[in-house]
């Protein structure tokens, strides 16, 4: 990724299955620096590949990419219950190391919840973080979720265990 000091081509779209190998490198870069993910281990190209076409085709899974000068940088997804909880979708948002601290996942943020929201017309978004995850909770809570909950010792990561939080955001 270019210095920010230099203009950057960023887009916030859906995915494409020519997105590929630059996910691949994502998803796999997230697992080499032991990101707060819940993947933990490299993936193949055609694990990943299944996984791309998968919400491609996934009619309750609204996911968008954020790719700055053509290199697939975030994923970020809302998810939408079933059922008698058609009204709530939970959030998830990765970013590769490089295009944290610049603002961009609060850009990629923004545009999942806005168009997420809207698509679904969800009432609820609910997610989950990484009790460690400070700065994760700190974005969230800057755009209005709220903490809900605490679960114990809920994610094995590395070898240790972590609490999850719970976190909340009322659409109006």
């Amino acid at each position: 990724m270019k210095p920010m000091n230099k203009k950057l081509k960023l887009e916030i779209r859906q995915p494409r299955m020519s997105d590929l190998d630059s996910l691949l490198k994502i998803i796999n870069s997230l697992v080499e620096e032991k990101a707060m993910i819940t993947v933990q281990k490299k993936l193949t190209r055609k694990e990943e590949e299944k996984y791309l076409k998968g919400i491609i085709k996934d009619k309750n899974t609204f996911h968008l990419f954020l790719v700055v000068d053509g290199e697939v940088m975030g994923s970020g997804s809302i998810v939408r219950f079933e059922g008698i909880r058609s009204h709530v979708g939970e959030l998830g948002i990765s970013i590769k190391k490089e295009a944290r601290g610049k603002g961009l996942g609060n850009k990629l943020f923004e545009k999942i919840m806005e168009e997420g929201v809207k698509k679904f017309k969800l009432k609820i978004v609910v997610l989950n973080v990484f009790k460690s995850n400070k700065i994760a909770q700190n974005l969230y809570g800057k755009n209005g979720f709220k903490k809900v909950g605490e679960i114990k010792n809920e994610v094995q990561y590395y070898g240790k265990y972590d609490d999850s939080i719970m976190m909340v955001k009322y659409i109006k």
